[in-house]
């Protein structure tokens, strides 16, 4: 697993705000959700390790606490102004490959100016449900306090490579959303959260979001 994180401090007035940005490449496969719940905690437990003194609190607990399984009451995203925790965070759907491609021709078949909006929403109300990430959010077992633009967009994993199909392989992966950007809500509102389908170079299509962050701490 890969990550990085960048923190910085802003001035704001007579005070610095403090920012942090995660990047997280999270374990994958369909039945490892738990071990990508415990790759946040230990994401941010080795990041509060490496942090400067400025950005801690004093009721972080240590990494090897963590290791044993103790939430903290408090962690370095609770710490900072604002933070982002974005990449291939590798969450899947937990819905048959089959439904999912029922659901997903029929996404196919609607218009991208708009018009099929309430179509598109009733597909995704089909879909999300099944979608780990929300569920680990909603049940408090990882990203705790962070919160994610609204889903409009199609799976973004997997594609064979240069196509807009998914996976053809004899493996014949679920589609689902892995490529994810969570934040703190906090003084952030969001302004676009989409992927890029045209971008075929990989197996994933990207995601970007846009934000409109205060400056007030």
């Amino acid at each position: 697993n890969d990550e990085g994180e960048q923190g910085q401090e802003q001035e704001q007035g007579k005070k610095a705000a403090q920012d942090a940005v995660v990047t997280a490449h999270m374990a994958a496969h369909l039945k490892h959700s738990d071990a990508r719940d415990s790759d946040f905690w230990r994401i941010i437990s080795e990041l509060e390790a490496q942090a400067p003194e400025r950005f801690q609190t004093s009721s972080m607990i240590s990494a090897d606490d963590s290791a044993l399984g103790k939430k903290k009451s408090r962690t370095l995203l609770d710490s900072v102004d604002r933070a982002f925790f974005c990449g291939d965070l590798n969450y899947r759907v937990e819905l048959p490959r089959e439904e999912m491609e029922r659901i997903i021709l029929e996404w196919q078949d609607t218009a991208d100016d708009g018009s099929d909006r309430d179509r598109r929403q009733m597909l995704l109300d089909e879909m999300m449900p099944y979608d780990q990430l929300i569920r680990t959010v909603s049940e408090g077992r990882a990203f705790p306090g962070m919160a994610e633009g609204k889903v409009s967009f199609a799976p973004t994993f997997k594609f064979d490579r240069d196509t807009g199909t998914y996976d053809s392989s004899h493996k014949q992966r679920v589609p689902a959303w892995t490529d994810r950007v969570l934040f703190k809500p906090s003084g952030t509102r969001v302004l676009e959260y989409t992927s890029v389908p045209a971008a075929t170079h990989s197996d994933h299509r990207p995601v970007y979001g846009i934000y409109r962050v205060s400056m007030q701490k």
